[in-house]
């Protein structure tokens, strides 16, 4: 018997974000970075992915961006929220971010629209 485990035992936390459900948005949608609008290609109430990335931002800084999702037809119109970021993934043209700090009125509009374009 052991006091402590070794860590090659221990599981490995999941990446929540990785494995959680996104959308991929059909039009216009985009996330603006210091004056510069990059494509979105997912999203989630958790963060987003974009592709291409080109920018000066690196792993685990903190942003101000501007998010919105504009899908072609849609009847329940756009979403745009700002807000801050933590960056967790710059690499090969692709940034992956996570929310923090949302106010909750915004992180319950996020939840909403995000539940919508599912259950749609």
């Amino acid at each position: 018997m052991t006091l402590f485990r070794s860590r090659i035992d221990s599981p490995k936390p999941a990446n929540t974000f990785a494995a959680a459900q996104v959308l991929r948005p059909r039009g216009d949608s985009y996330v603006r970075i210091d004056r510069r609008d990059y494509p979105l290609q997912c999203w989630s109430p958790a963060g987003f992915t974009l592709s291409p990335y080109n920018g000066s931002l690196i792993q685990r800084q903190k942003a101000r961006v501007s998010m919105l999702v504009r899908d072609i037809h849609d009847p329940d119109g756009p979403l745009e929220i700002d807000g801050e970021v933590i960056v967790d993934i710059v690499g090969n043209g692709i940034l992956a971010a996570r929310w923090t700090g949302l106010p909750k009125y915004k992180l319950a509009a996020l939840a909403q629209y995000f539940t919508g374009k599912i259950s749609a």
